[in-house]
């Protein structure tokens, strides 16, 4: 079974020169923007999820102990992230980036994934790590009382289920690392590349290292959010859509698909829309939600008045 382009790899690499030429036969003048991720923090995550569970057990004799433990291996989650700390090694991707050719005020920045994810079952849990570190912080606050002369079998059935949690988490979080590649699927780069062609007012970005390269991005943007609308683009067997958003919610209601729930896009203060569906309809929905927020921002002189 053919496998799509893994992040941080060659055929990410080759990927993203191929999706280059497809923009420039769109009539747009893309480039080629490196970033550094660290694909690895789940491993990362998962010795933490592991060094919870240590501490809650050493708790039970050693109290002191057992809250250190549990503590760093909480604080170490929380500081880490998805990467953010020089843990393990950065890895290079790139980011294919189309500037608007007629730019307005408020940029709607159109972006989808080089890459194909891991099939594994973490990514179809939403909030997956923040349930692992609201685990984490429980353990911590239950080594905490037995420090302060807690004791009995309601502290040790307490301190059980948050260490239940953290090692169904941990295994979550390995298979993340080597869990097989999702197959090819171009609907979100179809949609994209005909949205460079179609709506000049666009940019278009094509993301490497997926929701990893996403974050790393919108870190690194410079413009005040008020100026920005984001639309992610993903594949997906059946349409959905997601936002908290309240105008673009509303944009993508009219559309007729349901609403995906559980995790947003993680746009920050920025206003975002994500949306997902087979190869053909996903570009039928994109080309309908862009007419959409075109309209609301040519009635509006800024992305603050629809918030």
């Amino acid at each position: 079974m053919e496998r799509g382009p893994l992040a941080c790899t060659d055929a990410e690499r080759r990927a993203a020169l191929a999706l280059l030429r497809r923009l420039r036969r769109a009539r747009r003048s893309p480039r080629i923007e490196a970033r550094w991720v660290r694909p690895g923090w789940p491993a990362w995550q998962a010795l933490c999820a592991v060094a919870g569970v240590v501490g809650a057990v050493v708790s039970v004799d050693h109290a002191l102990a057992g809250l250190i433990l549990a503590a760093c291996a909480f604080a170490l989650s929380v500081a880490h992230g998805r990467g953010l700390l020089p843990l393990g090694r950065a890895r290079a991707t790139q980011d294919v980036v189309a500037r608007a050719r007629e730019p307005r005020g408020v940029a709607l920045i159109v972006l989808a994934a080089v890459d194909r994810p891991r099939t594994t079952v973490l990514g179809r849990i939403p909030a997956a790590l923040e349930l692992l570190q609201g685990a984490l912080a429980v353990n911590v606050a239950l080594a905490g009382a037995r420090l302060a002369g807690a004791d009995g079998t309601l502290v040790g059935v307490a301190q059980l289920l948050p260490a239940v949690v953290a090692l169904v988490a941990a295994a979550g979080l390995l298979d993340a690392i080597v869990a097989p590649v999702a197959e090819p699927d171009a609907a979100a780069a179809d949609a994209a590349v005909v949205t460079a062609r179609d709506a000049p007012w666009a940019e278009v970005v094509f993301v490497g290292a997926g929701e990893l390269g996403l974050r790393a991005r919108l870190r690194a943007e410079r413009r005040a959010p008020e100026t920005t609308v984001l639309l992610w683009l993903e594949p997906a067997p059946r349409p959905w859509w997601s936002s908290a958003h309240p105008t673009l919610a509303e944009i993508a209601a009219d559309t007729g698909i349901p609403r995906r729930r559980g995790r947003a896009l993680p746009s920050g203060e920025r206003p975002a829309l994500a949306i997902g569906g087979p190869r053909g309809q996903l570009r039928e929905l994109t080309a309908a939600v862009v007419e959409g927020i075109d309209v609301r921002l040519r009635q509006s002189p800024s992305a603050s008045s629809t918030k």
